[in-house]
C-alpha cells in the first residue's frame, strides 16, 4: 500500500505539493482556533471545555488538550516537509 501511495506521489509532485498545504493550512488553523478560544473565553470559565463554553459553535476540530496541540502542530510540521519534498521532486524531474 505504501509502495503504492510513494509511487503516486513521485510521479506527481504537484499532488504532494497540495497535499503539503492542505495538512499545513488544517494544522495552522486548529492552532490559531484553540490560541483565540484560549484568549477570548471569559475569565470564570477558564475551567470549562470549549463546547461548554461556546455550545453554538462547532469546536470539535480545535485542539483543548496536549495530545491535541501535538497533532495540530504535527500537521503543520508534515505540511512544511510535504511542500518542501514535493517542490524538491518537481525540480529534479525537469533536470532529467
Amino acid at each position: 500500500m505504501f509502495a503504492h501511495l510513494s509511487r503516486a506521489l513521485a510521479r506527481s509532485p504537484a499532488r504532494l505539493v497540495r497535499m503539503g498545504i492542505w495538512m499545513f493550512f488544517a494544522g495552522a488553523i486548529a492552532l490559531v482556533c484553540a490560541a483565540l478560544a484560549q484568549v477570548a473565553g471569559p475569565e470564570q470559565a477558564l475551567g470549562l471545555a470549549l463546547a461548554a463554553r461556546y455550545p453554538w459553535l462547532p469546536t470539535w476540530f480545535v485542539p483543548e488538550t496536549a495530545l491535541g496541540f501535538t497533532v495540530a502542530a504535527t500537521l503543520v510540521c508534515w505540511g512544511v516537509w510535504a511542500m518542501g519534498a514535493g517542490l524538491r521532486l518537481a525540480r529534479t524531474g525537469r533536470r532529467r
